[in-house]
C-alpha cells in the first residue's frame, strides 16, 4: 500500500470523513502527530508539525518520536503515554523540547489524546518564544535565587549548571568528559537532593537556584 493510501486510511479511521481530517488535522496551524504506543513510531504528521521540526513529512513517518526528543525527556514521555492509554482521565498536558533537523531546539506544549489501545494523537503548540520571554524576564527582574544544598558535590554543581542551561545528558557528558550513564546518576542524585519528582521538572527547578 502506498504511503498516501496508508495516511488516508489512518486519518479516516479516526476522523471518519476526508473533510474532517482535512479541517482538523491536515490543514491545522497546530502541530499534530499520530503515533503508535510501542515503539512510539510516527504514523502520520501534518505540515505544521513538520515545519516545527524542519523535517519533511516523508522523513518524519520513517522516524520514531524518540528521534526528536532529548534522551532525558523520553523516559517520562513514555510514562505519560502509557498512563494516558491505561487511564483516559490521567494528566495529559506537558512541556518539552524537540531537536530540529538543523540541531536547533523548539519548546512545545503537548497534549496526548487516546485514539485506541495502541495509538495516540499528540497535539503540539510552539512555546519557544514564551520560554525565551520568561527567561529574559527572570534575568531582568534579577529574581532572588536560592543556594544549592551544601551536600551537593562539585561535579553535581557543574552538571546542575549545564542541566539548567538546557543541555541533554549526552551533551553534558561530552562537555565534561564523563560517560552519559554517570551524568544520569548525577542527575538522579541532584533530583533527590532538591526533592524533584521527575527529570523534566529538574531544569525548571534549577532556574530558581544559583548555579
Amino acid at each position: 500500500m502506498a504511503k498516501n493510501e496508508e495516511t488516508e486510511k489512518i486519518l479516516l479511521q479516526f476522523f471518519k470523513s476526508p473533510e474532517l481530517s482535512e479541517t482538523l488535522f491536515i490543514n491545522s496551524h497546530i502541530g499534530y502527530v499520530i503515533a503508535s504506543r510501542d515503539p512510539e513510531h510516527i504514523l502520520v504528521v501534518n505540515s505544521a508539525f513538520a515545519e516545527m521540526t524542519g523535517y519533511s513529512k516523508v522523513e518524519l513517518i520513517k522516524m520514531d518520536y524518540r528521534d526528536l526528543v532529548p534522551d532525558e525527556a523520553m523516559q517520562w514521555i513514555d510514562e505519560v503515554i502509557i498512563i494516558k492509554l491505561e487511564n483516559e482521565n490521567a494528566s495529559d498536558v506537558f512541556e518539552h523540547r524537540i531537536v530540529q533537523k538543523t540541531g536547533g531546539n523548539v519548546w512545545l506544549q503537548s497534549r496526548i489524546y487516546k485514539l485506541d489501545e495502541n495509538i495516540v494523537l499528540i497535539k503540539h503548540i510552539d512555546i519557544t518564544e514564551t520560554k525565551i520571554t520568561e527567561s529574559e524576564l527572570t534575568q531582568a527582574l534579577n529574581l532572588q535565587k536560592k543556594r544549592l544544598p551544601n551536600s551537593m558535590s562539585g561535579t553535581e554543581r557543574a552538571v546542575a549548571r549545564l542541566v539548567a542551561a538546557g543541555m541533554s545528558s549526552k551533551e553534558i557528558a561530552d562537555h565534561v568528559n564523563l560517560a552519559p550513564r554517570t551524568i544520569d546518576n548525577h542527575r538522579s542524585s541532584i533530583r533527590r537532593k532538591l526533592n524533584v519528582s521527575n527529570t523534566f521538572a529538574l531544569r525548571d527547578t534549577l532556574q530558581s537556584y544559583k548555579v
